[in-house]
């Protein structure tokens, strides 16, 4: 039988996410404490909780359960390595960072998503002008 990792897991992608163990456990409907016990292997999480914790870092559960994940590996790898992304939707790597920051977009109301990407398009277009200025140089 494979060693459970689930402990370490849950407390590298808690960490690398930016979340804490009470966000956590008011996201999956369980006491901090409860929560603390799983990250310190005195308890084992229920099922319900590895699939709401699955679903929550967008993770397959046998990678919550068994994968040997560090911080660095989650964030230096590209998502379609450590989350349940195909390879072939992705047109470039995506890092962890870049997946938080995409999360930290999705979590924003609708009216400042779009002022994030009109800013993102801003830039884009300053740096395209930026550049065609300079080739004419």
């Amino acid at each position: 039988m494979r060693k459970l990792k689930i402990a370490d897991n849950m407390r590298e992608l808690r960490i690398a996410n930016g979340y804490s163990q009470k966000y956590i456990s008011d996201v999956i409907h369980i006491a901090r404490q409860t929560y603390s016990l799983y990250e310190t292997e005195k308890r084992i999480p229920d099922l319900k909780s590895v699939c709401e914790l699955a679903e929550l870092y967008n993770v397959s559960a046998d990678l919550l359960l068994y994968a040997d994940l560090s911080a660095k590996q989650i964030a230096d790898s590209p998502v379609s390595e450590h989350f349940a992304i195909a390879p072939e939707t992705s047109a470039i790597p995506i890092n962890g960072t870049d997946a938080r920051m995409l999360t930290n977009y999705k979590s924003l109301p609708p009216e400042f998503q779009k002022e994030v990407r009109e800013f993102v398009l801003f830039k884009k277009r300053f740096l395209e002008t930026e550049q065609t200025f300079d080739d004419e140089k």
